[in-house]
């Protein structure tokens, strides 16, 4: 096997070129990583598919609240229970909102534990005091504080993500 000569350069040591084109390396490095880091602080955070069903339920309990106050104002019709047959929907829509979970349950799972019971037990609580209060005026107050859910869960998310990736960054200096 043959190897190529090292260059060098005129009046020099073999190894002073050595030690210049590693140093170059390491800025050519340093710059790319640099650039990367730049990069990815532009790039849109990605989300947990958690939050696709959270937002789906969200939406869910408010225009469940929001139903059950209008089937209030429908005329009593025998053999016919307007509440029952939004409550019935609804839990189909709770339901399907679950299917997201179980698609994409080994990415959920991950930094959203104690998070997730959290904001799942916020949303049952509403929901309840939605059902209970709907047909008053008070369930027209409830309806949207699902929506404040929705964007308190989003907003704790980001901030989850924004103190990860400073830890990552950390750990790259």
């Amino acid at each position: 096997m043959s190897t190529s000569p090292t260059p060098r350069i005129p009046g020099g040591h073999p190894r002073d070129t050595e030690v210049s084109s590693t140093e170059a390396e390491r800025d050519q490095a340093r710059r790319r990583l640099e650039e990367a880091q730049g990069r990815f602080r532009r790039l849109p955070a990605s989300i947990p598919a958690a939050f696709i069903t959270y937002g789906m339920l969200c939406a869910i309990g408010s225009l469940t609240v929001i139903a059950l106050h209008l089937a209030e104002k429908v005329p009593p019709t025998p053999g016919f229970a307007s509440a029952t047959l939004v409550i019935v929907f609804s839990l189909i829509w709770v339901a399907v909102a679950m299917i997201p979970l179980m698609m994409f349950r080994d990415r959920w799972r991950r930094g959203l534990g104690r998070r997730w019971v959290l904001l799942m037990a916020a949303w049952g609580a509403v929901w309840v005091l939605g059902v209970v209060v709907a047909t008053t005026r008070f369930g027209l107050v409830v309806a949207p504080v699902f929506f404040v859910l929705f964007a308190v869960a989003i907003a704790g998310e980001a901030a989850a993500l924004r103190s990860r990736a400073g830890g990552a960054q950390e750990g790259t200096r």
